[in-house]
């Protein structure tokens, strides 16, 4: 049984992306290398996590991509 797993998400599918390993510290290599191409994804949600082989997540990230919201005025209105 492998000890760590990552995982990546797509949109809330897994989609087949994940890769075991038995050792941490790969597992973190592998986690960190997805999580940089997954920062400038098309894909409107992209997660990328790290499990153990229990399934305890040690590590999670989630980015939300499409349009950023309009900043809202901080100005205030005179009656």
């Amino acid at each position: 049984m492998n000890k760590y797993i990552v995982i990546e998400l797509q949109n809330g599918n897994i989609g087949g992306n994940n890769w075991p390993y038995d050792e941490r510290a790969d597992a973190e290599v592998k986690f960190y290398q997805v999580l940089a191409e997954v920062v400038k994804s098309p894909i409107e949600t992209h997660t990328v996590m790290l499990v153990t082989g229990e399934g305890f997540v040690l590590d999670c990230k989630c980015y939300k991509h499409g349009e950023e919201p309009e900043p809202e005025s901080t100005e205030s209105e005179v009656a």
